[in-house]
């Protein structure tokens, strides 16, 4: 099954060199490239960085775009989709670009994928009360359980059933969980990696040029307010339709 990578980032390249580094060290190459999409960067070593890789470093196949404008998280990654997609891949891997990898597991998730063909993968499921899935229907509690965004697996059948990240969440939060939302009520199961070969360091990833984090607080309030105009009348049908996602999730 033909794999790509799809790694955004926005300055930090020493983030990106550090995650290249480990797919290169623990990652077998077959099959498998990886798309790099630089969200408008403005720091010159993440160009100079890239063509560094693509000249010097033959293990993994690399596919490079500069975005002309920042478009944040989902934005980038749904570019980086179609590039994939454009070449041939049947399997979408998207990775943030602080996570650390210490062995294969893109094998892992192949074999999960090839297990449960109608499915999102995510490197863990959030199937607990976590405050951003957490809604009120009919004054009934409800907990969307969701794969988090810092990985994400899918086939391209099942990404283009799913169009992709919205959106109207950018630059940064949401997407992940309106993703999993779409996933399940498309009938999808979200299943879990949770693989000791992958973990997230939370040592920032992409975000908006002209942000910098600095109204995250306001800027998720509003994306929580469009999630809910978009799900909040049918998350009590798409929980009662997979009322079994505990045991799938895990």
């Amino acid at each position: 099954m033909k794999t790509a990578i799809i790694v955004p980032f926005y300055n930090r390249w020493d983030l990106t060199h550090q995650c290249l580094w480990d797919l290169y060290q623990h990652v077998p190459p077959q099959d498998l490239e990886i798309v790099l999409i630089n969200d408008a960067s403005t720091d010159i070593d993440c160009e100079s960085g890239v063509v560094w890789w693509q000249k010097e470093v033959m293990r993994h196949p690399i596919r490079y775009k500069k975005n002309k404008e920042n478009l944040g998280f989902g934005g980038s990654m749904n570019v980086g989709a179609k590039i994939a997609i454009h070449y041939g891949a049947e399997l979408l891997v998207f990775l943030s670009n602080d996570v650390r990898v210490s062995g294969d597991f893109v094998s892992q998730i192949q074999s999960k994928v090839d297990a449960n063909p109608n499915s999102l993968l995510g490197g863990e499921i959030i199937d607990w009360k976590g405050g951003w899935n957490e809604f009120t229907v009919d004054d009934k509690e409800i907990v969307i359980h969701y794969a988090n965004g810092w990985l994400l697996s899918c086939t391209t059948k099942v990404w283009k059933t799913l169009v992709g990240f919205d959106p109207i969440y950018s630059p940064y939060d949401y997407e992940d969980i309106d993703l999993s939302t779409s996933a399940l009520a498309n009938g999808y199961a979200i299943i879990g990696l949770n693989s000791e070969f992958v973990r997230h360091a939370h040592q920032g990833s992409t975000i908006a040029s002209t942000d910098k984090g600095q109204n995250r607080l306001e800027h998720t309030k509003k994306n929580r307010k469009k999630y809910e105009d978009k799900w909040l009348n049918r998350l009590s049908e798409i929980v009662e339709i997979n009322n079994d996602v505990p045991r799938r999730s895990r």
